[in-house]
């Protein structure tokens, strides 16, 4: 039987001399921007972002006679000296090369061509740096211990704790590290075009039985700007061309999902194409053209209200007898409050209240007049009271057929009052994390009412995810639901839908949380 010791070649081969070609294990770094990564060959170098490889077995010779048997992991004289074969060329992600000098390695083989478990490629921010990205002030509203998707200490933990730990890759049928990772750093939007024609080479370079790709970028409907407080963002038409086209040649988007699915959730056009389902429980909702907003605003806003009123007449918000209104007080006359938001667009930065038509007509025009802006819609929706938002999270099974889906967790957030000041491009609200006591106390200890609250989103999610399928049939591996909750009395609640959140996005309190959504986006890779 083969050996599963740390060096592979120990059991069978012994001693080995001097000269002998063997495979060794690299593995580079993933948050280190010094790390010496390897030039992928066949990649077409003329424009475009840089294909190198960070992970993989890599040919070469022994430097020294090396013997299986005094290898110690702690000591790293005793692990064999390779000298990687003159034809790989190594590099950092800016583009500085690198020596290929000997090295020790603590894993060997026999040379083999036999294809890896996975083959997998990171579309990665490699532009200019934000310290945003890794280096947060620790707040309720942070991204935890792991960073933000596109960062690199977020790049480190999963692969070192999400790839690499993964059972098809850590040992498959007795081969360690079964696996190879390649790195597309895009340093802009127009990078990310390039990669279209390209796509077809990508799918010749890798070997694996499987191949899939995670896209640890953000899309967005604006120019870019160099600005690095905006780094990690791309033009979204740019994005989703080049994952279409990856998907064309049979590379699947792994992470955060296939690209029509991606663009449907975080297009936020759901909110309105959804909003006339009664079983979707979503505040009414409007896309209004750029176009309009320019060649006629006072028209713009009153066909946004009137086409409010429509689609809340045409599906009630549900109440029992004796509720208050729902889903505002405000709005029980006629709808006059709600807010203005854009699609692709994250942490509540541009989201605009708005009273009344003359309020509305001017937070249509601050919204679409913004300079760099690409949007051709922005969205229009109702008002909803609630007393704070609970976040179910699921991890639906690829055979999910029959029976309710169940959150594997709950997460709580409140927002405070809002700024008077409605400066588009900014969060207007403090947000921390909820606990569940918490929850509790705001609610007079209403166990209840909180129950109902979980019960009714569970319900209204089993719509919402198998709605998901009409984008793509092949179930999501993960999704985030957010809810808008409010206490109407003892024991009863009523829960609004806020919005879907893609695979990768924030996890709150869940300590667990990242590292169980690699596991899921692997296991459906590898699928």
């Amino acid at each position: 039987p083969r050996s599963r010791s740390r060096s592979p070649m120990a059991a069978a081969s012994g001693p080995l001399p001097a000269g002998r070609s063997v495979q060794f294990w690299y593995g580079a770094n993933a948050g280190d921007k010094k790390a010496p990564l390897v030039r992928a060959s066949g990649w077409p170098g003329s424009g475009g972002p840089a294909l190198l490889r960070s992970h993989g077995w890599l040919p070469g010779t022994l430097k020294e006679a090396y013997d299986p048997a005094h290898f110690d992991e702690s000591k790293s004289s005793t692990w064999p000296l390779v000298q990687p074969h003159k034809d790989i060329a190594f590099q950092r992600r800016d583009g500085q090369a690198v020596g290929s000098e000997p090295r020790r390695v603590q894993r060997v083989r026999e040379p083999s061509n036999r294809a890896p478990a996975l083959s997998l490629v990171f579309v990665r921010w490699g532009g200019k740096y934000s310290a945003w990205m890794d280096e947060q002030e620790a707040n309720d509203g942070d991204w935890g211990k792991y960073g933000s998707p596109p960062s690199d200490e977020y790049m480190t933990a999963l692969v070192d704790l999400g790839v690499l730990a993964h059972p098809r890759v850590s040992n498959d049928d007795g081969v360690q590290n079964n696996v190879e990772i390649y790195n597309l750093f895009v340093k802009s939007s127009a990078d990310t075009w390039n990669m279209i024609p390209k796509a077809w080479a990508l799918k010749d370079i890798l070997k694996g039985r499987k191949k899939t790709m995670f896209w640890m970028l953000w899309p967005a409907e604006w120019e870019d700007t160099g600005d690095p407080d905006f780094a990690c963002y791309v033009e979204r038409q740019a994005m989703f061309a080049a994952m279409r086209a990856c998907e064309a040649c049979g590379l699947s988007s792994g992470f955060p999902h296939p690209a029509d699915q991606f663009e449907l959730i975080t297009s936020k056009s759901w909110m309105a194409t959804l909003s006339v389902h009664p079983g979707a429980r979503l505040p009414a909702a409007v896309l209004v053209g750029k176009d309009r907003v320019v060649n006629d605003l006072p028209g713009a806003a009153k066909e946004a209200l009137a086409g409010l009123e429509h689609i809340r007449r045409l599906n009630p918000f549900p109440t029992a007898p004796g509720d208050p209104p729902a889903p505002s007080e405000v709005n029980k006359g006629g709808i006059k409050k709600g807010v203005v938001k854009l699609g692709w667009s994250w942490e509540n930065r541009f989201v605009s209240v708005f009273e009344g038509e003359e309020q509305l007509r001017k937070r249509l025009k601050d919204m679409m007049s913004q300079p760099g802006l690409t949007a051709s819609y922005c969205i229009v929706q109702e008002w909803v009271d609630f007393d704070f938002e609970m976040r179910q999270y699921f991890l639906p099974p690829h055979t999910w057929e029959q029976g309710k889906l169940q959150p594997v967790r709950i997460e709580c957030n409140a927002w405070g009052a809002r700024s008077d000041e409605e400066t588009v491009g900014q969060s207007h609200a403090s947000f921390s994390k909820l606990s569940e006591a918490g929850v509790l106390e705001r609610w007079s200890q209403d166990q209840a009412a909180w129950e109902s609250t979980k019960a009714q989103g569970t319900e209204v999610a089993q719509l919402l995810i198998g709605w998901l399928l009409a984008s793509n049939a092949n179930p999501v591996p993960m999704i985030r639901l957010d809810f808008m909750c409010k206490r109407l009395g003892p024991g009863k609640a009523r829960v609004a839908f806020g919005e879907y959140c893609e695979m990768g996005a924030c996890c709150l309190g869940w300590k667990d949380g990242p590292p169980t959504i690699w596991r899921a986006a692997l296991d459906a890779a590898l699928r």
